[in-house]
């Protein structure tokens, strides 16, 4: 073997044998590029403040307040609990489907929507009139999260004299102070 060829095989060893403890250095429980063994930061809040809803009548409240009501598919429709509103355009389901509205946190401002889960093809619009809750300088919208426990913030919108916020699918949601 000439000295030439022994030289390129003791370099190609000796960078070989630094890969790989570079390589096994990097993959362990010390090292800087190892990944992070910190729990991920999640995102949204574990027990937020939601508004209150006012009693509409004397010895009133919006405890256990139900509504359900098959909606259209073809035609979409609205369905209300007489606090919070939910609004399907045309084609935002698959087929005619039993929604169902639960109030279930009085005197919160706080609404369960079943079927849970439902996916929309549109994005359909739950709103509460700004008249139905004690005064607030701006609100948002937060879903439940159950693989979280969380909170988390879908922000909406004040438009004529309501929140709103489109919705993707169905959970429980909450209005709460910005």
């Amino acid at each position: 073997m000439s000295g030439r060829l022994k030289d390129r095989i003791r370099h190609a060893i000796a960078a070989i044998t630094f890969l790989s403890v570079l390589a096994a250095i990097g993959c362990g429980n010390y090292s800087p590029v190892a990944p992070s063994q910190d729990p991920p930061s999640l995102p949204g809040v574990a027990n937020p403040q939601f508004v209150r809803v006012i009693p509409t009548s004397k010895g009133s409240d919006a405890e256990g307040s139900l509504a359900a009501n098959k909606i259209s598919a073809a035609e979409g429709g609205v369905i209300s609990t007489g606090v919070f509103s939910v609004y399907f355009p045309p084609g935002a389901l698959d087929e005619d489907t039993k929604i169902s509205m639960k109030m279930p946190h009085d005197p919160y401002a706080v609404v369960r929507l079943e079927p849970h889960g439902i996916k929309f093809n549109k994005e359909v619009i739950l709103s509460i009139s700004a008249d139905m809750i004690e005064p607030e300088a701006s609100c948002k919208v937060l879903w439940y999260n159950e693989d979280s426990g969380y909170w988390e913030d879908i922000g909406g919108y004040y438009e004529d004299g309501y929140y709103k916020a489109g919705l993707e699918h169905f959970s429980e949601y909450g209005l709460t102070k910005h």
